[in-house]
């Protein structure tokens, strides 16, 4: 039980960073983290993770997912995982126990080509990783039409 209060205190600050006012719980640790029983946010899903049960589910401001990486394979954790990030949630914390998601073969580099940052380790193995919509693709200055068209050269050259 100290685990995941440890863990909750971990999760607190940056899920009050995210300002959610609905929360969706995927996973035992997860739900035992934010466990308040009379909590009108928070739909939860339980493992075994698949696809189907992402259909009857609503859109919500923050996923946090536990047992992901480590339940099911490699491909099945990423199209479940993607669809989260793409349909259901613009921001994710995932919690994942290392040892546990390499074999799965789940590398580090995995969570990080997915857009997610490390954020923290525990004692035990876990690892959070938190994704945000907005830190995913920062705005670049170089990307506008100011610099790949000349609107003022029209019509005076051809090449």
């Amino acid at each position: 039980m100290t685990d995941s209060i440890a863990l909750s205190s971990l999760l607190t600050p940056l899920i009050e960073q995210f300002n959610p006012k609905t929360i969706l719980t995927a996973g035992e640790t997860a739900a035992s983290c934010l466990q308040t029983d009379n909590d009108t946010r928070l739909q939860h899903l339980a493992t075994p993770f698949t696809q189907q049960q992402l259909q009857h589910i609503e859109a919500v401001d923050l996923a946090v997912i536990s047992h992901l990486t480590e339940s099911i394979d490699k491909p099945a954790a990423q199209a479940w995982l993607g669809t989260i990030k793409n349909q259901y949630a613009p921001h994710v914390i995932l919690i994942s126990h290392t040892e546990l998601a390499t074999n799965n073969q789940w590398q580090f580099t995995d969570y990080l080509a997915m857009g997610f940052k490390h954020i923290a380790g525990t004692e035990e193995g876990l690892r959070i990783f938190s994704y945000a919509i907005e830190n995913y693709q920062p705005k670049r200055d170089w990307l506008n039409s100011r610099f790949w068209a000349n609107p003022e050269m029209y019509d005076k050259y051809r090449w």
